[in-house]
């Protein structure tokens, strides 16, 4: 079996998640990934087994209007992937320019697509994704998506396979002799986003404070921080407002006890995988395909979205009793490991590609 993976991402997680599934499936299968030209395939954890094709494609507005009307480039990408003679086409998130070429594509070969986020987010442009979505649901074979409510709130046309988010464990290897000591903080990590909730957490730290004085909360992400200004006056806040490089991620995770995702929507996260391989337990909100990779009390704590209250009492739960927070955090490892790891989630992928290969013949 051979297989296209396409990526429309040059940065940021989402690239992470597909050098990683590559890695995981090239071991397997025979895999080529197609990516556009401004991704730098030495900055993320492909495996040498994986080779990445990087092309002149509209990933963004400016190089979807040049890429569409420089007319060549549309017809350089599909001779590329009729070159490869794939068996089928797996494409890692939907986006317009991909989405446009489905028509002539989905005639030739399957089509696989991975919905990450299944509804636009709060405060994100979203007539592109709408559009891709769409397209995509439209030509599709078979749909991914990272959880039970995902699939339902999709409700896409097509056969759709639940398949979790893996492990971002190796984020722990870039720490290897450089053991941070933990403090009394808790983490928010990642691009700060309306839909994440913030301003939930920065309102709940208050109440954390009265019973727990000391702790600090560490804010590490880039994005706007300006419509919460007035709450970030406190000197207990620690702000690392920018662009988060790899390596220093294993120290942001360490110095945490428990990370916090107080998101008011999404569908899912590449932040609890992290969090889970430093053995750190959460507290994240009842949104989405989140709750499904959190066991209450076991691996973390599941609170109301838009509750500060909430959030404030499932902290204080795990800072005030270390044996469970650490006992929590050593599950929260361990059901990465069970449930998350790339091994599994390569498997249960290539059976999904097989019983569309099967539906197509």
């Amino acid at each position: 079996m051979k297989v296209v993976l396409f990526t429309h991402n040059t940065s940021g997680g989402l690239v992470q998640y597909t050098s990683q599934l590559a890695s995981a499936l090239a071991m397997k299968i025979d895999l080529v990934v197609f990516a556009p030209f401004k991704l730098d395939p030495s900055r993320f954890p492909f495996s040498p087994g994986v080779r990445v094709r990087r092309l002149q494609v509209g990933n963004v507005i400016s190089t979807f209007v040049e890429n569409t009307l420089l007319f060549w480039r549309p017809f350089q990408f599909l001779l590329a992937v009729k070159r490869e003679a794939p068996d089928l086409l797996h494409f890692n998130g939907v986006s317009p320019w991909y989405g446009l070429l489905l028509p002539i594509l989905s005639r030739r070969y399957p089509v696989v697509v991975t919905v990450h986020d299944v509804v636009p987010h709060t405060g994100s442009r979203a007539w592109d994704q709408e559009l891709a979505r769409w397209l995509f649901l439209r030509y599709a074979d078979a749909v991914i998506v990272h959880g039970e409510w995902a699939r339902r709130q999709l409700a896409a046309p097509v056969p759709s396979y639940v398949i979790p988010h893996g492990d971002y464990s190796f984020f722990t290897e870039l720490g290897q002799g450089e053991l941070v000591e933990e403090e009394d903080a808790v983490l928010f990590f990642g691009r700060i986003e309306e839909y994440k909730g913030l301003r939930y957490l920065l309102e709940a730290m208050p109440l954390v404070w009265q019973a727990s004085p000391g702790t600090r909360l560490v804010i590490a992400g880039a994005g706007d921080l300006g419509p919460y200004a007035a709450l970030l006056a406190d000197e207990r806040i620690e702000l690392v407002n920018r662009f988060i490089e790899d390596t220093e991620v294993p120290t942001l995770f360490q110095r945490a006890r428990a990370v916090v995702l107080p998101y008011i929507e999404g569908t899912q996260t590449g932040v609890i995988p992290i969090a889970y391989a430093f053995r750190r337990p959460v507290v994240v909100t009842d949104v989405g395909s989140i709750p499904e990779v959190v066991d209450e009390g076991r691996t973390g704590y599941i609170v109301r979205s838009r509750d500060p209250k909430a959030l404030a009492d499932g902290i204080l739960k795990l800072l005030q009793n270390e044996p469970l927070r650490i006992i929590m955090g050593t599950a929260a490892y361990e059901k990465m490991t069970r449930e998350l790891s790339w091994g599994p989630i390569s498997d249960r992928t290539i059976a999904a590609y097989r019983e569309v290969l099967e539906r197509a013949r």
